[in-house]
């Protein structure tokens, strides 16, 4: 679970221990802990920015603290590309309802404009330090590029790239500016804010236009629906070298969006992370090559769980020059909580009270004050610290980020079957969010002490499934996305209680290819027969390849028998000697 990184990254290990800090390869990043509140009801992953940092971090290409935390855009900045009607007509909650696409509260909708305005000045500062320092700055948020002047679409409420141009214009910046959009989804918005100005050019790559406005300085190209690497890069070498020679930028703003990606939640394009990894370092190439050096990468869309990761890449590159290796989620989730614990910190509450001060459980038994009879998760951990391990982990932030505002956390006894942890949407009639039930196993593996995973639920009521994305065997609602959050929370207990690793009964197939990432199989016959399977998968996606393995129609391609799927463990070793146990099976 951790590498010794390379040599090469072992000196910004020595600059941490003499406590000399300064961004690597002269490149800062901009980033804010309340990013991953994220916007109510939007499949975004809240945790993207946080997963790249976090990456960044245990790997030693950055040093803790040198993220720079912007500012939320003043009024008087947005005001240069908003009127005041528009900004004020944000403090109605169907108006931001409306362009989030999902019925909001008060709170809710105030949340989300100010996510949005603090990202706006993430970008404004990523400007500023862009031409400052003469090179490459990313901002790991950013990118609303549908909002208009008077009007926000698209998940969409503030044009932060208009913003900071318009801001750079009134502190006597003169010089050309390009923004290169390629996001999947057109910067309408952008081209909008700057239809008539020739100083700023606009490039779209997108599947469809969203709108007929003509720019002076402007050039859309629609490719449609499932554009794959090489149709896609062939256009993008079409058009950027010309434009870059033609325009010469002196301020390059690149909306590095990722939802191009096959299977993003809102996009329909069929990119690798390889293509769009080449598409990335095109673009860099391309604007270096031509001389411009300021260069500012904002995020933009991507929807998903793994969304982070074209990202992560392209930060990586920008780094160390070359193709890095990604960990898996868990890891990062891991890492983020190992990170959060050496700091010393929890879960920022928001209180503005100093004197919150609070009783929590654990105190109140210190205080002599008896307990009233509260389950306790496998004998010793308390509801509260059920809690604190799920905000740790951002579990509850992404819960409340898929508009489930108010969740509420249940701990169960154990009917015999071992505690259970819901997480609720605090209306009675809703099924569970999460439920979670949990037990120490000393059977599957004799002379090794488990936690065992006895049943696990993660789901999203209400949501309708994706095209593309029919239920799986037994799925009643589309999943949360956040499968190895959970897992690495379920790790940290499994090290609380000093267990010798995760274990998990996989029953179907679509969990073990889902949970195949996080988890090893236990027996090497099992290993094998999931490798046979994906290897005769030929176009059949997840679902349908599940249901025929389900029922019988999948054959093995060297008896004929069908290869059924029953009740397959599955690990996360933590202790040296699962780990060396399993290597000794040939299962690691």
């Amino acid at each position: 679970m951790h590498p010794r990184p390379p040599l090469r990254r072992l000196r910004r290990r020595l600059l941490t221990s003499l406590g000399v800090k300064g961004h690597p390869a002269g490149i800062p990043f901009i980033h804010d802990p309340g990013y991953r509140q994220g916007m109510a009801g939007v499949p975004m992953d809240a945790m993207r920015g946080e997963r790249v940092l976090t990456w960044l971090l245990e790997e030693g290409w950055i040093l803790s603290g040198e993220a720079v935390r912007p500012r939320p855009a003043a009024v008087e900045h947005l005001l240069r590309v908003h009127p005041q009607g528009y900004l004020r007509s944000l403090e109605d909650p169907a108006v931001v309802g409306a362009v989030l696409g999902v019925p909001l509260g008060p709170k809710e909708a105030r949340a989300a404009v100010e996510l949005q305005r603090l990202a706006t000045g993430g970008t404004i500062q990523g400007t500023r330090l862009a031409l400052r320092r003469r090179g490459a700055v990313v901002h790991l948020g950013g990118g609303f590029h549908h909002a208009s002047p008077e009007r926000g679409t698209g998940l969409c409420l503030l044009n932060d790239v208009a913003v900071a141009i318009r801001r750079l214009r009134v502190r006597g910046f003169e010089g050309p500016v390009l923004v290169v959009d390629l996001d999947v989804h057109d910067g309408n918005g952008t081209r909008a804010v700057f239809a008539d100005d020739p100083t700023v050019y606009t490039f779209s790559m997108h599947n469809e236009a969203w709108d007929e406005v003509e720019a002076v300085a402007d050039r859309s190209v629609a490719f449609g629906a499932g554009v794959t690497d090489e149709a896609y890069l062939a256009l993008l070498e079409e058009h950027l070298p010309a434009i870059v020679r033609e325009h010469r930028p002196e301020l390059v703003i690149y909306n590095a969006g990722t939802d191009v990606a096959e299977g993003d939640a809102f996009g329909d394009g069929k990119m690798t992370g390889r293509g769009i990894l080449a598409r990335d370092r095109f673009v860099v190439e391309t604007v270096r090559e031509e001389g411009c050096r300021p260069l500012l990468v904002v995020a933009g869309g991507g929807y998903g769980p793994t969304a982070w990761r074209p990202l992560a890449r392209l930060t990586g590159w920008l780094l160390s020059g070359e193709v890095l290796e990604l960990p898996d989620e868990v890891t990062v989730a891991l890492g983020r909580a190992r990170r959060i614990e050496d700091e010393g910190g929890g879960r920022d509450t928001g209180s503005d009270d100093p004197f919150d001060w609070a009783f929590g459980e654990e105190d109140l038994v210190a205080l002599g004050v008896p307990e009233v009879g509260e389950a306790r998760l496998l004998g010793r951990i308390t509801r509260g610290q059920v809690v604190e391990g799920l905000e740790r982990f951002g579990i509850l932030d992404q819960v409340r980020a898929r508009g489930f505002t108010d969740p509420v956390v249940e701990l169960r006894p154990s009917a015999g079957f071992g505690p259970t942890v819901r997480v609720l949407t605090g209306r009675a009639a809703d099924p569970p969010l999460v439920e979670v039930r949990l037990d120490r196993d000393g059977a599957t593996l004799p002379g090794f002490e488990l936690l065992r995973i006895e049943w696990l639920l993660l789901q999203h009521p209400g949501a309708p499934f994706r095209p593309g994305r029919p239920p799986l065997p037994g799925q009643e609602h589309p999943g949360l996305g956040i499968l190895a959050d959970v897992v690495a929370w379920l790790v940290t207990l499994c090290r609380k209680l000093e267990l010798d690793g995760l274990g998990f009964v996989s029953s179907h197939f679509h969990v073990a290819a889902l949970a195949r990432r996080h988890l090893s199989f236990l027996r090497a016959r099992d290993e094998a027969r999931f490798r046979r399977i994906v290897d005769e998968r030929g176009e059949r996606g997840l679902a349908e390849l599940s249901a025929a393995v389900e029922e019988g129609r999948f054959e093995d391609p060297t008896t004929g028998e069908p290869l059924r799927w029953l009740e397959v463990p599955m690990v996360v070793p933590l202790s040296k000697r699962l780990e060396e146990h399993l290597e000794e099976r040939g299962i690691r």
